[in-house]
């Protein structure tokens, strides 16, 4: 029986052409995704992630991109991170399922204009729907001092991967109107610029994230070398 021999040029081919479709399908759901542009600055309240720039929202599946989408959902609790309970029923619980298909690093809480956070790390500035207006806005993680994220359902490792659930605590959290509305996050594209949908959906915050690149990095490495491969000359 004469068994058929696999080159390595063949392997290279074939990994190639799986990379290519894996990005020609990542790009054709990214476009799908209501760019906005977030500018994190920090300031000396609870801890340091150091200023940055974010361009991806992540919100209600309900309302938001599937390749943006989560299953989200808060409750009361008397957990405080970073600063004393103010003695307001204003402490929140939030659990979060990573319905997009799409693996989210650097995750930050930002509140709705005239919301206020009591452990805020720093100010986002919506640079598209408020230029200029800071809202209060933490980093979703367990480090330092504000280490709010209490559970992550796959890995420890602060990457919120697709079907993970993550739980992170919100202290002493003010609606622009008064009173602690439970975080919402409904409204894609207008983050800290966001108003209520109605009365029966509000709108009080919004996750902002970045992808984690390794999918594309390894396509692009992979498409690299199999150009390089095709630019070999022939043996004879």
């Amino acid at each position: 029986m004469k068994t058929k021999r696999i080159t390595t040029k063949a392997l290279i081919k074939a990994a190639a052409s799986a990379a290519i479709a894996t990005l020609l399908a990542f790009s054709q759901t990214s476009v799908k995704a209501v760019p906005v542009t977030g500018v994190f600055i920090d300031d000396p309240r609870c801890d340091n992630p150091g200023s940055q720039t974010l361009v991806d929202e992540i919100g209600n599946g309900a309302f938001f991109p599937i390749n943006e989408s989560i299953q989200v959902q808060s409750g009361p609790t008397t957990i405080a991170i970073c600063v004393p309970n103010d003695g307001i029923a204003n402490d929140w619980i939030v659990q979060m399922t990573n319905t997009s298909g799409q693996a989210w690093q650097n995750l930050f809480f930002v509140a709705n204009l005239g919301a206020t956070v009591g452990n805020a790390d720093g100010n986002m500035i919506d640079v598209v729907n408020a230029p200029g207006v800071t809202t209060d806005a933490f980093r979703i993680d367990a480090q330092g001092i504000n280490n709010n994220l209490l559970g992550e359902s796959i890995l420890a490792d602060g990457i919120f991967a697709p079907g993970e659930t993550w739980r992170f605590a919100v202290t002493n959290f003010a609606g622009p109107a008064g009173g602690s509305p439970p975080p919402f996050f409904n409204s894609p594209g207008l983050f800290a610029g966001s108003a209520p949908l109605n009365a029966a959906l509000p709108d009080s915050a919004s996750i902002l994230a970045s992808p984690v690149p390794e999918p594309a990095t390894v396509g692009a490495i992979t498409v690299a070398a199999l150009a390089l491969l095709m630019r070999r000359p022939s043996r004879h």
